[in-house]
């Protein structure tokens, strides 16, 4: 046994530090009372920035909505800047730019609604209501013609802004809803019709589906650009070039309900069982003969443009079973002791020798997969792909009797006496590390589950590939 003393006052510096940091958080999230608010707010007021002021007020008043400080601070700044709003508004329509005084009576009238949220009273005298009201009659109706010729000029994007901004300022005048629907959606269902007729039909569809089903005859369009698109495939069973029974099926089966599970409204999948017997009946026809465009012929006999043909072309596996290895190390405690010199109680940690089981083990799978697209009007491989991937697994762990959390690394030579040659491993880094071997994962995957994760990850591949095709583009 070896000893040295630890004092029982010792602090260990790492939890010290995660709690400064915590109090250093604590105090930084919780200074923003409301009455630090409202002083900041105050500041701001000094300073003639009203709303930067106003902003601070209602951040005070979010949090306690009944603290006077900030209710009057608002009040004040919040009139502050609505007249000032208001001075901007009467400069602009005496120089008579119209639209500069609508919007600085609207942040006016804007600033107004958010105070008068806080049970605030904000004043707008009525005579720059009844202003506002008239400039905007006047400015309406100047931009509405405006948008009208631009429209008839098919300047859609011109158009579209000035209709926006009338329904913005006068939300039902005249037929604004209507007209800005044509200037936002009209491009939109023109382009669409010029993919419709190059029987480009996804990128028609596409188009139409930015635009409501009720526009002119975007409803009836979609749909059929959504038919004539249609891209049917059929799966054929899978081959299998290794002795890896079964990984060809996974993998098929897999692809199969990936498929059916993307967002692609032109691929449609044909039933794979029924697309199966189906091949199967051709080729024994065939008096077994087997034509090596079969599988398309098939295929398109049963209504599908394409078929997946694929093969798992390679698989190996290496596994290391997990061997345990007894290895030398200590455990401390401490012992309370009395030192006559000074007459007061300490703690010495001791070091006791022990022994725990390390336990090392790895698991690799390696999968290759050879997928194709095939045309089963031209039988042209559409779209081909090796995928090889690897996959591995490996633990290494450890176990003991003794608490983990007590055990220290080191060496001895003998258990039962004390040598020259014992060394107790101290430092912090060297003891946390040999303590999460303690806590590391003890479970080692199997080939089949790497297996699988594999198998898992070609199907989304395949998917995708599949999901990213546009026979338009080729």
């Amino acid at each position: 046994m070896i000893s040295k003393k630890n004092y029982f006052c010792e602090m260990n510096t790492l939890y010290f530090k995660l709690i400064l940091c915590s109090l250093l958080i604590f105090t930084l999230t919780s200074c923003d009372t409301p009455k630090s608010l409202t002083k900041k707010g105050d500041k701001f007021a000094e300073k003639n920035l009203y709303q930067d002021a106003s902003i601070k007020y209602m951040k005070a008043l979010d949090k306690k909505g009944d603290f006077i400080g900030a209710k009057e601070g608002l009040r004040s700044s919040g009139q502050k800047q609505v007249n000032a709003y208001l001075d901007d508004f009467f400069k602009s329509k005496n120089f008579g730019d119209k639209r500069a005084a609508i919007y600085h009576y609207r942040n006016a009238n804007d600033t107004k609604e958010k105070i008068n949220k806080y049970n605030i009273t904000i004043d707008i005298p009525s005579t720059y209501t009844t202003d506002y009201n008239s400039l905007v009659d006047d400015y309406v109706s100047t931009i509405y013609v405006e948008a009208m010729d631009l429209l008839e000029q098919e300047n859609f994007s011109e158009s579209e802004k000035l209709l926006k901004e009338v329904a913005l300022l006068k939300p039902n005048f005249k037929n604004v809803n209507d007209l800005k629907n044509v200037a936002t959606f009209e491009p939109i269902y023109r382009k669409a019709n010029e993919f419709l007729e190059l029987e480009k039909f996804r990128s028609a569809y596409y188009e139409y589906d930015k635009i409501p089903n009720s526009y002119q005859e975007t409803k009836e369009r979609k749909a059929l650009a959504l038919e004539a698109g249609l891209f049917t495939i059929a799966i054929v069973k899978f081959d299998n070039a290794t002795r890896q029974s079964g990984g060809e099926s996974a993998i098929s089966a897999l692809v199969s309900d990936k498929m059916m599970k993307l967002n692609n409204p032109f691929i449609k999948l044909v039933d794979r069982t029924y697309t199966q017997s189906f091949i199967d009946e051709q080729i024994m026809g065939l008096s077994g003969q087997v034509a090596e465009n079969t599988n398309a012929q098939a295929g398109e006999l049963i209504g599908a443009k394409a078929i997946i043909s694929g093969k798992l072309v390679s698989f190996s596996k290496q596994k290391n079973p997990i061997v345990r290895t007894e290895k030398k190390a200590w455990a401390e405690r401490k012992v309370r002791k009395y030192d006559e010199e000074t007459e007061k109680y300490f703690y010495e940690t001791v070091y006791d020798k022990i022994k725990y089981q390390e336990y090392r083990g790895s698991t690799r799978v390696q999968v290759g997969f050879q997928f194709q697209l095939i045309s089963t009007e031209s039988g042209e491989i559409l779209l081909t792909k090796l995928i090889n991937l690897n996959r591995s697994d490996e633990v290494h762990f450890a176990e003991s009797n003794t608490n983990y959390r007590n055990i220290v690394p080191g060496n001895w030579r003998w258990q039962s006496k004390q040598s020259p040659n014992d060394v107790v491993e101290t430092s912090y880094s060297q003891k946390r590390a040999l303590r999460n071997l303690f806590k590391n994962k003890k479970t080692l995957l199997s080939v089949n589950a790497l297996a699988n994760d594999i198998y898992q990850e070609i199907a989304t591949e395949v998917s995708q590939m599949l999901n990213n095709y546009n026979p338009e583009n080729e």
